[in-house]
């Protein structure tokens, strides 16, 4: 924490501007979860009256922990939501998670914003539950898209000193901004980083940097872009190029604005090796559309791979299967693939 300190500059006014723009409904967060609070001694008060009449002491102690256990993460969530948001420098505010620091950059005001807003759970609590449940100590993570870092956090943390992490990020600012990130937060040396994207085949390629940097991808949409949308070019690999052969991988995470089936053309032989290997990857129709790719072909591509689905519940973290009926009309949903039988999706499902 005392590099951390070091690293912080004072609060610029734009920062104290945000901060103040959230404070009133910080504050109603902060009273809301008090208020649990206040109903889970009401109850821990009822349950004890009751286990007393039952007089098991067991069971008693059972339900005691498991009360403690909800108002300690209560008091935590007050204590990170409390923090905001904190610049480090003229670009870049750095945020406290669940999984530690993450940085943003000051010109993606939406991204702050939506994060500020979200808390420390992060913007999708469900999927960062999800990956936690998926990896043990020991496993490999291979995170595509990793964007600022959100579930490369939680990945290098379920996965341990022993395991391993590639994160993946072909926008530079993002890219930076990543590992900066797994440099504050102790995680740089059991995650390699990448700055490219995958797909099919290794190849040079237009990408479209947009102002929302989660937003950008190799199409260039009349929807998405803007005045400040900007042409760079990158690298693109498969991942059978960047993963050595015979090397074990348990999770990717594909999140490409609708690129997925590229990455999962240039995967073949890392799915084949890992018949345990568990995929997920974010389900936008607009992103398909953008890219001609119809949702019945999408799904196909997994299930013609021995993948069944399950679509990600971001507020419970159940993991039904999907229909794609019920998917038509929703913005984006991250999707798990697996196998039935495999030892990884077992610990979901």
């Amino acid at each position: 924490m005392r590099a951390i300190r070091s690293l912080l500059s004072p609060l610029k006014p734009a920062a104290r501007h945000i901060q103040r723009y959230f404070f009133g409904k910080l504050e109603a967060n902060v009273e809301a979860l008090r208020t649990q609070n206040d109903v889970l001694l009401a109850r821990v008060r009822d349950i004890n009256q009751q286990l007393g009449e039952l007089g098991d002491i067991n069971q008693r102690l059972a339900h005691a922990l498991e009360l403690t256990q909800l108002m300690h993460a209560k008091i935590d969530e007050i204590g990170l939501r409390s923090r905001g948001a904190l610049a480090l420098n003229d670009s870049t505010f750095a945020l406290r998670t669940h999984e530690g620091f993450v940085l943003v950059p000051r010109q993606d005001s939406l991204l702050l914003l939506m994060l500020l807003d979200a808390g420390p759970q992060g913007l999708e609590p469900g999927t960062r539950r999800v990956v936690s449940k998926l990896l043990a100590p020991g496993m490999t993570f291979v995170d595509i898209g990793a964007h600022i870092g959100l579930l490369t956090l939680a990945g290098a943390r379920a996965v341990g000193p022993s395991g391993k992490v590639l994160a993946i990020e072909p926008v530079p600012q993002t890219f930076e901004l990543l590992k900066q990130a797994l440099a504050i937060n102790g995680l740089a040396q059991r995650v390699e980083v990448r700055c490219l994207a995958a797909g099919a085949h290794r190849e040079r390629c237009k990408f479209f940097v947009r102002s929302v940097l989660g937003h950008s991808s190799f199409i260039r949409s009349d929807t998405l872009s803007d005045s400040s949308t900007v042409e760079i070019e990158v690298d693109v690999s498969p991942l059978d190029d960047l993963v050595p052969k015979g090397e074990r991988v348990d999770l990717v995470k594909i999140d490409v604005e609708g690129a997925e089936l590229a990455v999962l053309e240039g995967m073949t032989r890392v799915i084949a090796e890992n018949p345990d290997i568990a995929i997920i990857a974010e389900f936008g129709p607009s992103h398909l559309k953008a890219n001609q790719i119809s949702p019945e072909r999408w799904f196909s591509a997994f299930r013609e791979r021995g993948f069944d689905a399950f679509a990600i519940d971001e507020l419970s973290s159940d993991c039904p299967p999907a229909d794609l009926r019920k998917l038509a009309d929703i913005e984006s949903i991250n999707i798990l693939f697996g196998r039935r039988n495999s030892s990884v999706l077992a610990r979901i499902l």
